[in-house]
């Protein structure tokens, strides 16, 4: 038993699913490195956030969610297993936006919904005799199966919907364009990614009929196994008009309007079990909803990120230096430093100089509140004040 459980762990690490993930976010990590090193000249933080981001976010959500497919019954079937893998994967061809089970697992189950209603029952000869399948089992498996899929994707938008506001202050990477009035701003494309170990119990002998090793339980005449699935959890939105946080606020209350949708089709399918696939559809439309609505509030409000008419405007702050003490935050233009009223970056440098163990700021926050901050400076303290302004930048 001990070395099936670990058999299965280690298959949990060789998924095309859970690799490709990984991938991806190496290279986000280091595409956002050296991003930040060709315009800003130094790395905003140089850990692996995005590495560490996948393989620790979704631990606390798949233990929670696995206890409740188990206890409560949550089946899935081995080829909606392969299918939602190759979902996943041909995802990445549109990015981050859509890694997400809003949409991947909707779109397994649908499709394979879809393909139990065009074949007769039975119609795939080359199935091993013991697949459970709604291949070879008719629609009425696939329906079924879609009220699981269905509350497990419900709950998975609820820890997006926990997860997301818990971005660390300030971790936000910032990308340039020039504006039409040909002004250098800044935006910051949000992608939030991160892998949940899913365990799920899969009905039948399906495993058996390949894998003669793999552990088959039986309740009663009812025979099942289990698999732990990694499930790829990614969105991708970009936020140059808003702050990031009020973004973020406003996308987690449009997904809970999705959520609740979700649930209120979930109940519904108790009565009238085709309630359940409109419930996964409704959760890839409200998915493309959310977004889509995100993207005109960008693009019919002004820049929230470009140059101060008075002052420096910040556009990233690195973690652990003078200015997160001073809870400096993305959007903030600091009027003056040490008693000097700033105009452009020239200013606030010759300013800093001036006191090289100290440092007085007064700062115009994006909601029009003034502040003042101050800190002390030591030798240590990495870049001064741990600081990126917008002129700054080298952007060509």
């Amino acid at each position: 038993m001990v070395r099936s459980f670990l058999v299965a762990l280690g298959l949990f690490f060789i998924q095309p699913a859970f690799l490709a993930g990984l991938g991806i976010a190496i290279w986000s990590s280091q595409r956002r490195v050296r991003y930040e090193r060709q315009f800003m000249r130094t790395a905003i933080y140089r850990d692996s956030v995005e590495l560490m981001r996948y393989l620790l976010w979704g631990i606390p959500i798949g233990i929670g969610l696995s206890l409740v497919s188990v206890l409560v019954g949550m089946p899935v079937t081995l080829d909606w297993i392969v299918l939602y893998q190759l979902i996943t994967l041909l995802s990445f061809g549109m990015g981050l936006r859509f890694i997400h089970p809003m949409f991947t697992f909707s779109l397994t189950s649908l499709l394979l919904l879809g393909a139990s209603l065009v074949l007769p029952e039975g119609a795939v000869p080359f199935l091993p005799e013991n697949w459970h399948s709604p291949l070879t089992s008719g629609a009425g498996t696939a329906l079924a199966m879609s009220q699981s899929v269905l509350i497990l994707g419900v709950l998975l938008i609820i820890s997006s919907i926990i997860q997301l506001p818990k971005n660390e202050k300030n971790r936000y990477s910032p990308r340039f364009m020039v504006s039409k009035r040909g002004k250098v701003v800044a935006r910051f494309r949000m992608t939030p990614f991160w892998v949940a170990p899913l365990l799920l119990v899969v009905p039948g002998k399906s495993f058996g009929a390949l894998f003669d090793w793999w552990p088959v339980f039986s309740i009663g005449n009812q025979t099942f196994s289990f698999f732990l699935l990694p499930v790829l959890m990614g969105l991708r939105y970009t936020v140059q008009a808003q702050l990031p946080s009020e973004a973020t606020k406003k996308l987690v209350q449009e997904f809970m309007w999705v959520a609740i949708g979700g649930i209120l089709a979930f109940a519904a399918s108790i009565w009238f079990v085709h309630a359940a696939w409109i419930g996964l559809l409704l959760l890839m439309v409200g998915g493309f909803t959310v977004l889509y609505r995100h993207r005109l509030r960008e693009r019919k409000w002004t820049f929230q990120f470009g140059p101060a008419e008075r002052g420096v405007r910040v556009i990233a702050v690195r973690p652990g230096t003078p200015a997160e003490k001073m809870e400096l935050s993305i959007g903030d233009t600091i009027l003056t430093c040490n008693n000097k009223e700033i105009d452009d970056s020239d200013d606030f440098y010759q300013a800093l100089a001036e006191n090289r163990v100290y440092c007085h700021l007064r700062i115009k926050r994006p909601d029009g509140e003034i502040r003042l901050a101050e800190t002390a400076i030591y030798d240590d303290s990495p870049h001064d004040l741990g600081i990126v302004i917008l002129s700054d930048v080298s952007y060509a």
